[in-house]
């Protein structure tokens, strides 16, 4: 039963401030996989890596401001990636630690996204997905490249 819940569950990947990856479960692995696939099928590279980068980075300028005002509470940001195929949302949550960025933590969840068609306009013309990848998906501890 626990390997249904990863197969069909969301992804979760933990990281440092530093992008350093502390977990990442095995849906998480999947849905990355499953992008950077695609996005090699079709000859692009970097599709995965750096969107996930680019919305790391925006956490950890959030948090910034405001371990320097002080303010400790947690704060979620979202993200699309992926193309009109195959995309996934990515649900970020920035958790600062009083002791400092170096302590604080990005927790993201990825889940299967299907954008909701518009009336009077096809799939293909609703696609603004961001698509650049790079490999992601070994078990060791990585950072997420840059």
């Amino acid at each position: 039963m626990n390997q249904e819940l990863e197969a069909t569950g969301r992804g979760i990947v933990v990281l440092s401030p530093s992008l350093q990856v502390l977990h990442m479960n095995r849906r998480a692995m999947a849905l990355l996989n499953q992008l950077e696939h695609t996005a090699q099928s079709i000859g692009a590279e970097r599709a995965v890596a750096a969107p996930l980068h680019q919305h790391c980075q925006d956490i950890i300028e959030t948090m910034r401001a405001r371990l320097g005002s002080n303010n400790w509470e947690q704060f979620q940001q979202y993200r699309t990636i992926g193309d009109s195929t195959h995309s996934i949302l990515l649900n970020g949550f920035g958790l600062p630690d009083r002791r400092g960025l170096p302590h604080s933590r990005i927790v993201m969840l990825l889940s299967p996204h299907t954008p909701a068609p518009m009336p009077g306009i096809s799939r293909r013309e609703c696609s603004e997905e961001i698509s650049e990848s790079s490999h992601l998906g070994s078990d060791s501890p990585h950072a997420i490249g840059m």
